[in-house]
């Protein structure tokens, strides 16, 4: 996609960073000259790599060249969001560093765009190992998530590699993972550059927020199947788990059909909420603060999958409550 961006500019200066100038492949015709670091295109158009930090690489290139787009290459293992914060300095910190170049007024963050291999997506997501050389040691689904969640513009590519099924089933389950970003289908990267630049569509404080559960527990229903069976189920329950019983809840494993699920889930015996968070073959339950309204907390939990059998989930989720509370309720009855 990028060289197709360099060799189909429109008439806009586009400056590409890369990871390595061996990834991008631009027409010899086009160069006009070359460096170390920068390959510059007689269309106006500039391709470079960055050694060291991000936000002086892009102040050294915005005062050195005149660029109306820059398209920035994470690398494959990159969390969007972060790259994108990094652009939105608070002027407390500036203040504070000196050194920091402050480039707020000269450039803004327009969209977070994912590009995703619509042949290999669903396999790799379902990957049982860690992504090799990630120092957060996460397994691939939970990687691939992240990327697919915090994007504004998701580009299906090789879409003539994949069938039609397939295709339909990315698009299904990529509305529901994230229902404000973009989809556009493409082959060979080939995406008119009209439609991923100037659109105007990042919100810094959209973008930090978690698009899958917040939107689907502010819905506070479940989801009917879509055509190829994409749906999802909120589970919700007042009544607390039993942390060793839903533990071994968890051991049997969730099944393959649910691709991701995120929440949050009150235990017995503490006040402290946890976050559930599942994609693909990897769940991570963690502390991540306490019950502003310990009396009121509640289990909150939404599921994305294929065909879900939703009381089959609910009944082994009801399993694990805490048998005191439960017998509680029973008494109350």
């Amino acid at each position: 996609m990028l060289n197709y961006i360099l060799e189909h500019n429109e008439g806009k200066k586009v400056a590409v960073i890369v990871n390595e100038f061996g990834e991008v492949n631009v027409d010899s015709r086009l160069v006009k000259h070359t460096t170390e670091k920068m390959i510059e295109l007689s269309n106006g158009c500039i391709c470079c790599t960055l050694r060291g930090d991000l936000i002086q690489g892009v102040n050294d290139l915005i005062r050195s060249h005149e660029v109306d787009h820059i398209v920035i290459e994470s690398t494959g293992i990159g969390e969007p969001i972060p790259i994108a914060q990094a652009f939105y300095v608070q002027p407390e910190l500036l203040a504070l560093n000196p050194e920091l170049p402050n480039i707020q007024s000269k450039v803004k963050v327009d969209a977070i765009i994912t590009v995703v291999d619509s042949a290999q997506f669903l396999d790799m997501y379902q990957k049982h190992s860690l992504v090799p050389g990630d120092e957060f040691k996460r397994g691939y689904g939970q990687l691939l998530a992240e990327q697919i969640e915090g994007a504004d513009i998701l580009i299906l590519n090789k879409t003539d590699q994949a069938s039609e099924s397939q295709v339909k089933t990315l698009r299904e389950l990529f509305a529901s993972m994230n229902p404000r970003a973009d989809i556009i289908e493409a082959c060979y990267g080939e995406v008119e550059i009209n439609r991923i630049v100037n659109t105007n569509i990042f919100d810094i404080e959209i973008a930090e927020q978690s698009s899958l559960w917040v939107a689907e527990l502010e819905k506070g229903e479940s989801s009917e199947a879509d055509e190829y069976g994409i749906e999802t189920f909120v589970y919700s329950t007042s009544e607390r788990f039993d942390e060793r019983k839903l533990m071994d809840a968890l051991q049997e494993g969730l099944s393959d059909n649910i691709f991701r699920s995120k929440g949050l889930v009150a235990l017995d015996g503490t006040d402290d909420a946890f976050l559930w968070n599942h994609a693909g073959r990897f769940l991570e339950f963690k502390r991540i603060g306490r019950f502003a309204h310990p009396d009121d907390a509640k289990s909150e939990i939404v599921f994305i999958g294929q065909s879900l059998n939703k009381a089959e989930l609910k009944q082994q989720l009801d399993s694990a409550h805490s048998l005191d509370l439960a017998f509680n309720n029973y008494q109350h009855k």
